[in-house]
This record gives C-alpha cells, sequence and structure tokens, in this order.
C-alpha cells in the first residue's frame, strides 16, 4: 500500500480520523473507509470519509501537489483492533 497511496494522503486520513476522535459526540467505529473521487479541474481530490455502525459521512477537498497528480487509487480502508491501526487497501483484506 505504501507505494500506491502517497504518505501525504495516508497522513491526511489519519488526521481526519483524530478529527472525529476528538469530538465528544461522535462512536468511531474499528473501520473508517475512505474514498477518493479525483476532481483534475480543481486540482484537487474529494475525499469522502464513512463508517457503517453509527453511520456518519464526511465530505473533504484535498488539494493536489504535483507528485501526486496521478492518485489512482478510489477506496482505502482504515482499521483500529482496539490495540492496533493498520490502513489497508480493500483487495489487500
Amino acid at each position: 500500500m505504501n507505494e500506491q497511496v502517497p504518505k501525504e494522503i495516508q497522513l491526511y486520513c489519519w488526521k481526519l480520523i483524530d478529527k472525529k476522535r476528538s469530538e465528544p459526540e461522535t462512536e468511531l467505529d474499528y473501520l473508517q473507509i475512505f474514498e477518493f473521487n479525483p476532481d483534475n479541474q480543481r486540482q484537487a481530490i474529494e475525499v469522502i470519509h464513512r463508517q457503517e455502525e453509527p453511520f456518519f459521512i464526511d465530505h473533504h477537498i484535498y488539494t493536489i501537489k504535483e507528485k501526486i497528480a496521478d492518485f489512482q487509487i478510489k477506496k482505502l480502508w482504515a482499521i483500529d483492533d482496539g490495540s492496533h491501526q493498520t490502513m489497508l487497501l480493500p483487495e489487500d483484506y
């Protein structure tokens, strides 16, 4: 996954999880789902952060840096088993 997902995208997703965790009314599920939709006209990626239980969905815009302009990943998972946090591509599960 590290070869396919730039570190700055990974860090951005971890920051979104941390931000969501800091919201007092939010209960985080063990599985966080990130979906990516490139918007080449705006040089940005729409990042959809969601979870199934309890359900929430947030939309964010991440400005593309030149070196990741060819980012092709559509979905990324972050799994927290209580002692470890892991980020992976769904096809690697």
